[in-house]
């Protein structure tokens, strides 16, 4: 199995760690139901601040504990910060992938980070891509696009949890933001709602392929670019 390095983001909540962090615990009924960019991508950034050397100089970025896990309430202040800041939430329609990459990009040219965002990758690069980002320590958001061309059909893909050896599927979701953190054989592990959860990656071909498209199901690819100024 290739996994990022480092325990993935632990926030306190009811007395066990998160996997995570989850767009339930926003403060208003925008941020629950359609904040799951904003947690995105406040989760990759703060993963890459604990865990890598660049400057991430806002000085809005929370500690961990002695135990590893992060405050409740500096976690939730820090998202907070990030909506207003990079990742707005639009009523009723949530976040578009470009608004996130926008949001990425943006946060990288400010702090002079070495990183750039991008989405979309080819599908016989998918796995390699996952992969590599893996490799380098950086966790993948992937989007679960709206069905299209009709967004309100309901087709969705199915997410499971591992028991044992085996897998089961637990719920379906779509039009939303998840973050792989690894990958094993046919599996994409990834956090959503502050849980641990597997995808099928062959299922979620099969979802872009028949009941989406990789123009809005597909994943945001970061990697190093030259600081020009």
């Amino acid at each position: 199995m290739v996994k990022l390095k480092h325990t993935y983001i632990q926030v306190q909540q009811n007395g066990k760690p998160s996997y995570g962090g989850n767009q339930a615990w926003g403060q208003d009924a925008t941020m629950r139901k359609y904040g799951c960019g904003v947690i995105a991508g406040a989760d990759l950034l703060l993963y890459l601040s604990l865990h890598k050397k660049y400057s991430f100089g806002t000085g809005e970025f929370p500690n961990k504990t002695d135990t590893g896990n992060i405050e409740e309430k500096a976690y939730e202040n820090f998202v907070q910060g990030m909506r207003r800041r990079y990742f707005p939430v639009i009523p009723s329609l949530g976040m578009p992938w470009w608004m996130l990459v926008l949001g990425l990009n943006r946060y990288f040219w400010n702090n002079r980070i070495p990183l750039g965002a991008s989405f979309g990758v080819r599908d016989r690069n998918l796995t390699k891509r996952i992969r590599a980002m893996l490799a380098h320590d950086i966790p993948i958001i992937l989007a679960i696009g709206p069905n299209f061309p009709l967004p309100l059909k309901r087709h969705k893909l199915a997410f499971y949890e591992k028991r044992g050896e085996k897998y089961q599927e637990v719920c379906k979701t779509a039009a939303h933001f998840v973050t792989i953190t690894g990958i094993l054989g046919e599996w994409l592990e990834i956090s959503s709602w502050g849980r641990p959860y597997y995808i099928r990656l062959q299922e979620y071909r099969e979802y872009v392929r028949k009941h989406s498209c990789p123009l809005v199901s597909n994943i945001i690819y970061i990697r190093k670019r030259r600081i020009t100024r």
